[in-house]
């Protein structure tokens, strides 16, 4: 599986694995950063940069976002508590 550049510290360390818990969720992680965030497969779209199918949204308990992994672009980027 190869890395992917992470959306927060932008190195090569994003990798994922398929929850054994969840249904339909991959966990995101960066072993260079904090970062471990949620991606629920069912939602991937068109990414508006690439136009390839690789957009996802991407949340935690901190932060939510757009995110494709073709092209790295993020958009949409909240931090939980701005929702409140």
């Amino acid at each position: 599986m190869a890395n992917h550049e992470c959306p927060k510290c932008h190195k090569h360390a994003f990798t994922w694995y398929v929850s054994e818990v969840l249904p339909n969720i991959t966990v995101w992680s960066c072993s260079a950063c904090p970062l471990q965030i949620f991606e629920d497969e069912s939602e991937e779209e068109e990414c508006d940069n690439c136009h390839e199918i690789t957009k996802t949204f991407l949340r935690s308990q901190e932060e939510q976002f757009n995110w494709c992994s073709n092209c790295n672009t993020v958009s949409h980027y909240q931090r939980n508590e701005d929702l409140d």
